[in-house]
């Protein structure tokens, strides 16, 4: 930068004259008119870059900048190119050029006022703020006093540097800023300095450097920023727009603040009072401004005694109550469901998560609030809030109720016990399930969450929270008074399911819906008794301190629940789905509430047995709701068995005769009749009193079965071979049936029925899959491992039985997975004809709904497919259908046998063929079908002994990862080619069904190696209460599944190429996860030469590139702080690396700096931060700047963009945030891999 002349003067040495001024603004007018073409817009924007990259740039940008007479865009063009200076090139200037950028941008700052728009006065604030995060502190003394001396020029300017003051503070303190972050502790000092007074310097500081003199002045910027607070209020600033600005500007300043002063600041400079006074005022957006300062201030943790007096509880005072009440009440007075008015819904919004917090403290300190505080008309106004329609404005003071009612002096309190009935009926009402309603419902709840939430997993996800919290309080006010919200609950039940058609239409099987108004009622109603159940059996956990008292209450509540359970058992229920959710209560009420009063569990039993179930098969959806309940009869009555097996075995006989003539008499499928033997089982398993010899002959009976099964030679020679073992399933011959019936020609297979012939195919299909042992094996082992205890007496015999089996079913059953996976290569389909591949890969292909993307509702989904039963596509559906039930019922068994430990994991020639059973074929599985096959392989792994990790593990880890990353790696490389690739007439409903199953099992997958690297889950700790603390503590690390797995060369290679592809993957969730693993793994790999080469070639290689495009803006930061750990690793490597990109191949001073800085400092922020500013400049692009939308509104937060609804807090929701769409193009690459690296 030779040419960067100080006085300001022309200095371009003739490569661009004054008279291109109108070239500039041609080019500016160029790229703003709408009739430009593209070309002529990328012309201008090029010219208009490579001005700012001429080394006289600075000057000649103030020049532009300066002068009053330029349009404002070119004006404000030249405050961008002194932006580009001083990011790009700071760090080039002299001592000399860098105090002439100073005075420039003081000199600009001065005249503010004639700088026309707000967004120009903001740009220059904008410039003052890089500048200070450079240099203040260091060279710049004086930025206080000028700061101070602008203050005081005028109204206009104060706005100015209440942006800066805002813009410093949030940068330093409050956001991931790279270069704030390389000076931390200098900045953050200098920010504490002159925002405090200094007696609470004096005070609190005692022990400040007093060679940190940035001050000017004794009061500080709070003072003089809540003063200005005042004069706004007292000064019209209801009436006047400019002064009304100027106090939302004050305010959103001090919210910057309030989360990292010293407590003592904002009680000697009242803080508290001026924000406070501000609510009062009537103006929507200085409202909203104040309510986000009070939140800062509240949002802090662990405040000292005395700052819980001075802070929190002036907010309990009558008046501040009162103010909050009354603001609350305007906010929500005539809410419109269908016409909202959004400033005031917002301010709704954020005064409830104040509430909230407020909450927090009470429960906190309770103790510490004082006599005079009104904490009563405080409770009313969290219930009101509570109240409030939306459930986004309800959700932050529920949670509050959630604590606030496990606190004792509170709860106990006669204004909490006042609410408590209402409080009890508020949630049970609150608990409907608001996402069945249908989509064009005028439930004003329903219609405010849709509004809020835009997608239904954000939907899915807030309301299970939601839902989550109003059990949270039914458990513990039943809790706390058992007997009378008990009886008020029960009652309440008794009275809705006696009732449950009023106001509705009798029940029909012809008008059955599974969220019926009836359905949703019922659901909502038996949650809240689940829920009551819960805190009555807490209650008895934790009750005795009234031994006397406490067992006759006990059992007064007992004799209400048998009677009202055997009351309910009275009514009938013709839906099949309240018929379902009654029974799954009464069996929880059986097994948990009644387990000392086997006479009910023996009466319920025979209600279930007996209970008339009546198909309608001319209602689709009725029957299946139907076989639904009979697959819940037969789960549930399991569960009674495993309760009381003692006692089920007094009427055996009686059982089994029944049983016998259900199987016999009733038109029940082979899941059914396995279930009822499944349920026999149990009870001969797990009674206590049976004879050893007696119970060892009845199982043996049953294991035979089993065995026999997977043993017979037909079986074992139907699979020998691929071919074999379609024939076994009546699908040897199934592409000339294909041919037969003209699939190839039918473009829409669901309007094509099945003739005669083509239904009796599909039955026999159907039937073959049925004569396999796979039910029988899964229901029996299910049945002996079910909720048992490792050391318990059935789970020992259970291993006996078992182990003997093991022999016999492993061989056939390997084959089977093999073979039904090899079903899904299309290779193995190589030989048909082209047509008939198609209708291969067609009939290969699942129909799927996924939430969100879907444009039908579940429901609409599942009585499509039901309805296609009989077409050419329901039998598509039954061949892939039958394949996939053979692979996930095959899972499901090899997780069984991993509940055997040795008897399983120890057999020593099964990890080899396991493994290539298991992931021989998997890339021919879909996105969807590999997650199954990855969570299966998860329990493997995590389920094994860790003396057999040797043996076992190996192939199965390594193959596993081996797989998911070709699978990953190929399927995310289609995806990206489709969006690059297609247009914008394309339908992108199923490219979006496909990306969103592609995301969560790369999370899946990622989930795992975290796990493996990380997680204590798979820490299978042994007792080791006889060692030493040290050699205890070197036994649980032994133990480690990250100490095997980093230890074990074979198995952390493949791990470690997976992540280096993950790094890759264009998802957010799982590049800032695989980031973090990578980081805890680094320094395990100084000693492992093959894998640390790779993390310090390829993996850094990856991150970088990761770095340098927009769609991993929001991983950056963990990207950055991996690339530091690498650094820090083997930083002669990764030098090499970093030196070879464009930009700094040149500038190895800049790179030795920046691995000097990197190994000097211990903060991850700061190491990231110096990682960010060394790659920033790379292509000219600033990384950290990547994704923001830069508005030109008023404010800090106009130049950081943002969503155009408030978000609901994070914590409230359990899925990634995302995009709706999917995204075509983009914005350009800064270059491919080829020239990203020399």
């Amino acid at each position: 930068m030779d040419g960067f002349t100080q006085d300001g003067s022309n200095g371009l040495d003739g490569q661009q004259s004054p008279a291109d001024f109108a070239r500039m603004l041609q080019a500016l007018e160029a790229i703003f008119d709408p009739r430009s073409s593209n070309t002529t817009r990328q012309d201008a924007s090029a010219y208009l870059e490579q001005v700012k990259q001429h080394r006289d740039a600075p000057a000649y940008g103030f020049q532009l900048a300066l002068d009053a007479s330029h349009p404002v865009h070119l004006r404000y063009y030249g405050l961008t190119v002194l932006e580009y200076s001083i990011k790009y090139g700071w760090e080039d200037f002299s001592e000399e050029q860098a105090n002439a950028m100073r005075g420039w941008v003081v000199q600009l700052a001065e005249g503010a006022v004639q700088q026309g728009p707000v967004y120009v006065r903001n740009k220059i604030g904008q410039l003052w703020a890089e500048v200070a995060k450079r240099s203040w502190g260091a060279e710049w003394m004086d930025m206080d006093e000028q700061l101070v001396r602008l203050w005081a020029s005028s109204l206009e300017h104060q706005g100015l540097v209440l942006y800066i003051l805002e813009t410093l503070a949030e940068d330093v303190f409050n956001r991931e800023d790279p270069v704030a972050s390389l000076r931390g502790n200098e900045l953050g000092k200098a920010c504490v300095s002159i925002f405090t007074p200094i007696a609470v310097i004096q005070e609190e500081l005692p022990g400040r450097d007093p060679n940190l003199d940035v001050r000017f002045g004794d009061e500080g910027w709070v003072k003089r920023v809540c003063d200005l607070l005042d004069w706004c209020l007292v000064n019209n600033a209801e009436h006047d727009d400019n002064v009304c600005h100027i106090a939302v500007k004050a305010l959103n300043t001090l919210r910057s603040t309030m989360s990292w002063l010293i407590p003592k600041v904002i009680v000697s400079t009242d803080s508290i009072n001026h924000i406070g006074r501000a609510l009062s005022v009537p103006i929507i957006p200085m409202q909203t401004a104040a309510v986000e300062a009070l939140f800062a201030i509240y949002a802090r943790q662990n405040f000292g005694d005395q700052d819980f007096i001075d802070i929190i509880c002036p907010m309990f005072a009558p008046q501040i109550v009162n103010l909050m009440a009354q603001l609350f009440q305007w906010t929500s007075k005539g809410l419109d469901a269908n016409d909202i008015d959004e400033p005031k819904y917002t301010l709704s919004k954020k005064l409830s998560e104040l509430l909230s917090n407020l909450g927090s403290f009470v429960e906190a300190k309770p103790s510490l609030i004082p006599e005079e505080s009104d904490m009563p008309a405080f409770l009313r106004l969290l219930y009101e809030v509570l109240g409030h329609p939306s459930l986004v404005v309800s959700i932050p003071v529920l949670h509050a109720w959630t604590r606030l009612l496990r606190t004792r002096s509170i709860r106990d309190s006669p204004a909490v016990l006042q609410l408590v009935p209402a409080l009890l009926e508020t949630c049970s009402s609150r608990l409907l399930r608001y996402e069945a309603l249908p989509e064009d419902s005028d439930n004003p709840t329903f219609v405010l969450l849709i509004e809020d939430l835009d997608t239904a997993p954000e939907r899915h996800a807030f309301l299970g929270n939601y839902r989550r919290y109003c059990v949270d309080v039914v458990e513990v006010i039943v809790r706390k008074m058992p007997l009378d919200a008990m009886q008020h609950i029960l009652g309440q039940a008794t009275s809705l399911f006696t009732n449950l058609y009023d106001g509705l239409a009798p029940f029909s099987p012809h008008t059955f819906s599974k969220n019926s108004p009836s359905v949703l009622r019922a659901d909502a109603q038996v949650t809240v008794v689940d829920a009551a159940l819960k805190g009555y059996l807490k209650w008895i956990a934790g009750h005795g301190s009234e031994p006397e008292e406490d067992e006759g209450n006990r059992k007064t509540m007992q004799d209400a629940f048998e009677e009202w359970c055997q009351g309910v058992l009275t009514i009938r229920f013709e839906d099949p789905e309240i018929n379902r959710k009654i029974i799954q209560l009464m069996v929880t009420f059986a097994t948990k509430a009644l387990s000392s009063r086997p006479s009910f569990a023996l009466q319920l039993l025979e209600y279930i047995l007996n209970l008339p179930l009546r198909d309608e098969p001319s209602a689709p959806p009725y029957s299946e709701a139907v076989k639904g309940l009979e697959q819940t009869c037969t789960a549930e009555i399991q569960r009674l068995a495993i309760a009381f097996p003692d006692h089920f075995l007094s009427v055996y006989d009686e059982l089994e005769h029944k049983i016998n003539d259900i199987v016999n008499n009733r038109l029940i499928d082979e899941r059914q009749r396995m279930g009822y033997t499944s349920f026999l089982f149990i009870i001969v398993h797990r009674a206590t009193t049976l004879d050893r010899d007696v119970r060892e002959t009845r199982l043996k009976q049953m294991m035979d079965m089993v065995k026999e099964g997977w043993t017979n030679p037909e079986l074992s020679a139907s699979l020998s071979s691929f071919q074999s073992f379609c024939e076994m399933l009546g699908l040897g011959d199934i592409t000339d049936f294909f041919v037969s019936r003209g699939f190839h020609r039918v473009s829409d297979w669901a309007q094509q029925q099945l003739d005669a012939e083509g239904q009796a195919k599909q039955a026999e299909i159907l039937a073959r899959f049925q004569r396999l042992p796979l039910r029988l094996t899964k229901n029996l082992l299910g049945a002996s491992t079910e909720k048992l205890r490792e050391s318990s007496q059935p789970y020992e015999i259970a291993c006996a039985l078992w182990s003997d089996a093991l022999p016999a079913v492993l061989p056939n059953l390997l084959q089977l997975v093999s073979h039904a996976q090899a079903f899904m290569n299309m290779r193995n389909w190589s030989h048909l004809p082209g047509e008939m591949q198609v209708v291969m890969k067609r009939v290969l292909t699942d129909r799927f709904w996924q939430a969100g993307i879907s444009t039908e509702s579940r429901d609409d989904f599942f009585a499509r497919v039901s309805g296609s039963k009989s077409s050419y596509e329901g039998f598509a559906s039954t061949v892939r259908g039958t394949v996939r039930q053979i692979r996930e019922v095959c899972y499901y068994i090899l997780y069984g046998f991993t509940r055997f430990k040795d008897h399983f994991y120890g057999i020593s020639d099964l990890p080899v063929p396991l493994s290539q059973a298991l992931f021989e074929n998997a890339q021919a599985l879909s996105a969807h079908h590999v997650s199954v096959l990855l969570n299966i392989s998860t329990q493997l792994i995590e389920n094994c002994p860790v003396h057999l990790r040797p043996q076992f593990l190996p192939p199965i880890v390594s193959s596993l990862c081996n797989e998911l990353d070709t699978k990953i790696r190929t399927e995310w490389d289609t995806i990206n080619r489709q969006i690059n690739q297609a247009g914008d007439q394309d339908n992108l409903g199923d490219e979006m069904k496909n990306e969103s199953i592609l995301r969560q099992l790369t999370h899946a997958a990622v989930m795992l190696v975290s796990l493996l690297l990380e997680d204590v889950r798979f820490d299978n700790t042994s007792s080791n209460h006889d060692l030493s603390t040290a050699e205890a503590a070197a036994a649980a690390k032994a133990e480690r599944m990250s100490t095997f797995i980093l230890g074990t060369p074979s198995v952390f290679e493949p791990v470690l190429v997976f992540c280096r592809t993950v790094l890759r993957v264009r998802d957010t969730r799982c590049v800032t996860l695989v980031s973090r693993v990578l980081r805890t793994a680094a320094p395990h790999l100084k000693e492992h030469g093959p894998a640390r080469g790779y993390l310090c070639c390829d993996v850094l290689q990856a991150a970088i590139t990761s770095l340098h495009e927009p769609p991993f803006v929001d991983a950056q930061k963990d990207l950055a702080a991996l690339i530091a750990h690498i650094i820090l690793l083997d930083p002669h490597q990764a030098h090499a690396i970093i030196l070879s990109l464009p930009g700094l191949s040149t500038r190895p001073d800049k790179v030795d700096r920046a691995f000097a800085h990197i190994q000097s400092v211990a903060s991850e922020r700061q190491q990231r931060g110096v990682v960010l500013d060394l790659l920033s400049s790379v292509r000219g692009v600033s990384i950290h700047e990547q994704g923001k939308i830069v508005g030109r509104g008023g404010g800090v937060g106009a130049e950081r963009g943002g969503p155009k609804k408030p978000q609901v807090q994070e914590q409230y929701m359990a899925v990634e945030q995302g995009p709706a769409t999917i995204k075509r193009g983009g914005s350009p690459e800064l270059g491919g891999l080829a020239d990203m690296f020399g």
